[in-house]
């Protein structure tokens, strides 16, 4: 049987003694938001996920959901915990209240909701991510009658959204979709293509679905400066003729819109979670932003939506750890090496033996320096909507610094872990019965989706460190190089500062050598993109290990602060040392990569 908690004294420690979130987000418009409501927020979605969305979890798997002509069915159970969430305002914690939704900070809405929907049941919990996606576009660049008409229903969570850019002959390299959006004289579009591994493409989970098509309207350019964004309902309004959509009735029965599916794929994971090919034919969409405009506002939803995805590597992690610690505490199996522990039984708790410590304190204590950078972040999304250009410029640099690197290194961690966590259960790990094999074939699909972690790698290696003539890099190194000055002269803090100045003074100089490379040979930078992004996530992880550190140290003596301590000393001797072969990988350049005859693969 599964078991969770989710980790609400986790979040209590980073948002009231690590980050001060509160305090951070003075002047940003959260004036009624105190630390009070953070904490009843965040025990109540804990508890709703806990209760409403964690039973369903196994059920959505094995049953999975059913394409037949066309209509994708989901289980009664899915329909019955969403609109749970609909009822008790759950879904739009993140939409502004002239909408309906709850207006709270990101560093909530986008970590902590987030993760805690993702441990419970990953494959509900991107339907609501994805609709929020398509709100934030909406409502920072649609049409005043769409913003109207769509975003009170995509902010309750009553109607469904999601963003359609993969065709079948164009994945990474968009600049070459065919879908075509051709201009009616009323200001509407047709479109007209084929869209595939559209998530939530087609579903029965709520009356209607938006959907955000990149298409290509005459009189563009070539590739992707030529790509315009549309929002296409799978429904019209039943009044619906010509033009926009104010002043339209809700409640009429509405007609289709030419979107239909004709596949839904068969995953290895995510069962109850549909992965749809969608086909618009001669359908009806509205411009969203400017004409041939469509790649930028496209970003703004893939990188919230890569930061996400990201924290959903962390939420089955977590979830997974859980599993096998609670496994762990009851199995027994030999004895402990320097002798009998429990000589009344037939054998020793596994928690005697040193690999089964080691692989459960490297999923703890990933899980936590991950959740911790996600807190830090959530903030900075928070503050680069501040008036004021000095807490908003840096801000803005450091997450499109951090973007890549959660989305990649947090999946590559939550995959590790799901199956460091199914060794240490042995072979009950591989029964589904544990549920942990699901976690494994779940989180699987983070490292693809979103573009996949090679791809963020190059992101950071080829175009973040160098962006805005390296400003992002130096709004990071200015508060990495104070930390390590002010708590120089701590003898306790020594253990952790000092392997924490020592990587980023080689972050620092690895950083140089892949631009220097990188300019004369591109294949080193690309050679090295991967190391280089594990190296960098090694090193701000490092960074929230000192930072909890050194606010655990003067709470010495009470068990959840001296945890900590244990969990920051075993980083950096057990989980920082990588970053010194990482740079060796790095260092040796393209040659053996390139060199390698095609023929002889």
């Amino acid at each position: 049987m599964t078991v969770w908690e989710p980790p609400i004294r986790e979040y209590d420690f980073l948002f009231n003694e690590v980050f001060n979130a509160i305090e951070s987000i003075e002047g940003l418009g959260f004036e009624d938001f105190d630390a009070d409501y953070l904490a009843m927020l965040t025990e109540g979605w804990g508890m709703h996920a806990k209760e409403v969305w964690l039973p369903i979890n196994e059920l959505g798997d094995k049953v999975g959901l059913k394409f037949e002509d066309g209509n994708i069915s989901m289980p009664q159970e899915f329909k019955d915990a969403y609109r749970k969430g609909i009822d008790e305002g759950w879904l739009a914690t993140a939409c502004k209240p002239e909408h309906g939704g709850m207006g709270v900070p990101t560093f909530f809405s986008s970590v902590t909701w987030s993760e805690f929907g993702t441990s419970a049941c990953m494959a509900l919990s991107v339907l609501p991510a994805l609709s929020i996606g398509v709100y934030e576009v909406l409502t920072s660049n649609g049409r005043q009658d769409l913003v109207d008409y769509f975003a009170p229903s995509l902010a309750s969570g009553e109607l469904a959204g999601t963003m359609c850019l993969t065709e079948p002959h164009a994945g990474t390299d968009l600049g070459i979709i065919t879908t075509r959006a051709e201009p009616e004289d009323d200001g509407s579009y047709r479109i007209s293509g084929t869209k595939i591994f559209i998530t939530y493409g087609e579903h029965d989970m709520t009356d209607n679905i938006v959907h955000l098509v990149l298409a290509k309207a005459p009189g563009g350019p070539e590739g992707t400066r030529g790509i315009s964004l549309f929002l296409v309902p799978k429904y019209l309004p039943a009044e619906w003729e010509s033009g926009g959509v104010e002043g339209i009735s809700h409640d009429l029965v509405p007609e289709h819109n030419g979107v239909t599916c004709s596949g839904s794929e068969e995953k290895m994971g995510l069962h109850a979670s549909p992965t749809c090919v969608m086909n618009f034919d001669d359908s009806v969409g509205w411009l969203v932003g400017p004409l041939h405009g469509g790649m930028p506002l496209m970003f703004q939803m893939m990188n919230r939506e890569r930061l996400a995805t990201g924290i959903m590597g962390l939420g089955l992690a977590e979830i997974a750890y859980q599993n096998a610690l609670a496994w762990s505490r009851d199995r027994r199996q030999g004895r402990d090496l320097r002798g009998i522990r429990d000589p009344n039984k037939p054998a020793d708790n596994i928690l005697v033996h040193p690999d089964v410590r080691r692989m459960l304190l490297e999923a703890k204590v990933n899980n936590e320096g991950c959740r911790a950078l996600a807190v830090w972040t959530g903030i900075l999304i928070d503050q680069m909507n501040s008036d004021d250009p000095e807490v908003a410029e840096p801000a803005e640099a450091l997450v499109a610094l951090f973007t890549p690197i959660i989305k990649a290194h947090f999946t590559d961690l939550g995959c590790e872990t799901c199956s460091t966590c199914m060794q240490v259960m042995g072979g009950a790990g591989y029964c589904s019965e544990f549920g942990v094999e699901q976690f494994y074939r779940d989180v699987r699909i983070s490292k693809i989706w979103e573009g996949t972690n090679g791809i963020q790698a190059l992101d950071l290696a080829g175009r973040k460190i160098t962006q805005n003539m390296g400003k992002n890099l130096r709004h990071l190194m200015w508060p990495l190089t104070e930390f390590i000055e002010k708590n120089r002269d701590i003898p306790e803090m020594g253990e952790f500062n000092k392997p924490l100045h020592q990587g980023v003074r080689g972050l620092q100089q690895i950083t140089l050598l892949m631009i220097a490379e990188g300019m004369a040979n591109p294949h080193f930078l690309a050679a090295g993109a991967t190391d280089y992004c594990r190296y960098f996530g090694n090193v701000l992880l490092g960074y929230m290990w000192a930072k909890m550190a050194k606010v655990c140290l003067e709470r010495q003596g009470e068990p959840f602060y001296d945890a900590k301590l244990a969990s920051a000393r075993f980083f950096f001797k057990r989980i920082y040392p990588e970053t010194i072969s990482l740079a060796a990988k790095i260092q040796s350049g393209p040659k053996t990569l390139m060199d390698y005859p095609a023929e002889m693969f």
